[in-house]
């Protein structure tokens, strides 16, 4: 193999679950002379450091870095990975998930036969080590449904509203019309290839998982993506980026390359379960950046870029409790997406009902 896979680990006190993440890399069926393991340390206080360092020493694909300062966030520690890396493809793995053993080897083998400039697969949720396990979601017709049939969190009515409403008026509001592109509908899909988002905009409705995808290196050189300095959604903003300005796309319906572990346990969370104002404040920041990024594309496209992810937030707010000026700041960046995401009625419609909402908590709300 003469390309070589560089693949980043952003690290911050994920010393319980790190050896397990690195692994997965190091027992890949490619090979591991074929990747570049790029660990970047984000100031962890637990045993992080020392465990990457022993990597570092074992094995020649390791390299550890330890940044000097703590960035509070994992876009630091990407982008200081890709301006580190070398190989001719990156990946990005976060170190307490895991990766199917043959993940490179298939994603590789997709990115270069079609010679395009990104390639992506399916992934499996996990709660609480293995009790439930999901597919990720997917627009097309897949067939997996005898190895996953629990049904998948985008589509479950996460809202708990009548079953009406959600069918047929938030579901198609959040997700929007199926658009067809070049590929049925009505059967499974395996592979997808296009040459550009606009021949296939259902791709957008997926979750926008970094982790999930091989990239050419001059995609991410050359067109300057970098992590937004967001401590929530900056994998939503760099995804749809790549989406929006890659030659060359390739999606493998049916090949789950990811383990997604959702750990629900109260002393074993993630960033994602660990909710604040900052973490939603954030989230909302991303998808006006998101937004702002569709600017010169279509509607169906700006819809999609952005609704499916709001169906995220609004479960979040509405489990967790905040302060009543709190509430403002929430609401102060809603409305700022609510002007300049206007791409159809149903859109005005459900921002103005996330408005409503957040401005009656502020009424009944004491500090």
């Amino acid at each position: 193999m003469e390309d070589k896979i560089s693949i980043i680990l952003p690290i911050f006190n994920v010393g319980p679950h790190l050896r397990g993440g690195i692994d997965s890399l190091i027992n890949q069926t490619i090979g591991n002379e074929n990747l570049e393991i790029i660990m970047v340390d984000d100031c962890s206080t637990d045993e992080s450091g020392k465990i990457i360092d022993e990597y570092d020493e074992k094995y020649d694909c390791c390299k550890a870095i330890h940044l000097e300062k703590n960035t509070g966030a994992a876009n630091g520690p990407r982008n200081r990975g890709i301006e580190e890396c070398s190989g001719d493809y990156i990946m990005f793995l976060d170190p307490d998930d895991r990766y199917t053993l043959d993940a490179c080897e298939v994603l590789y083998n997709a990115v270069t036969k079609y010679d395009a400039d990104m390639a992506f697969g399916r992934f499996r949720r996990i709660y609480t080590y293995g009790e439930t396990i999901q597919k990720s979601y997917s627009p097309y017709l897949d067939d997996l449904k005898s190895a996953y049939p629990d049904e998948t969190f985008e589509t479950a009515n996460p809202l708990n509203v009548p079953d009406y409403v959600w069918d047929h008026i938030l579901e198609h509001a959040l997700y929007g019309k199926k658009i067809q592109g070049k590929y049925e509908r009505n059967s499974p899909v395996d592979v997808i290839h296009v040459k550009s988002i606009k021949e296939e905009p259902d791709l957008l409705k997926m979750a926008p998982s970094v982790w999930s995808k091989i990239f050419k290196r001059e995609l991410i050189m050359d067109k300057n993506i970098r992590y937004q300095p967001f401590v929530s959604g900056d994998d939503l903003a760099f995804t749809l980026e790549t989406l929006l300005k890659a030659d060359g796309i390739v999606y493998l319906n049916n090949f789950m390359c990811y383990d997604y572990y959702v750990r629900d346990l109260p002393d074993d969370k993630s960033i994602t379960n660990n909710v604040n104002v900052r973490f939603l404040s954030d989230l909302m920041d991303s998808y006006i950046y998101a937004r702002q990024c569709t600017e010169r594309f279509s509607k169906d496209i700006q819809t999609i870029s952005v609704n499916p992810h709001l169906i995220y937030w609004m479960h979040t707010w509405k489990n967790s409790p905040f302060t009543k000026s709190e509430n403002k700041l929430l609401l102060s960046k809603v409305e700022k997406l609510k002007r300049i995401h206007k791409s159809d009625l149903k859109t005005k419609m459900l921002l103005s009902s996330m408005t409503t909402a957040i401005e009656s908590a502020i009424k009944i709300h004491k500090e």
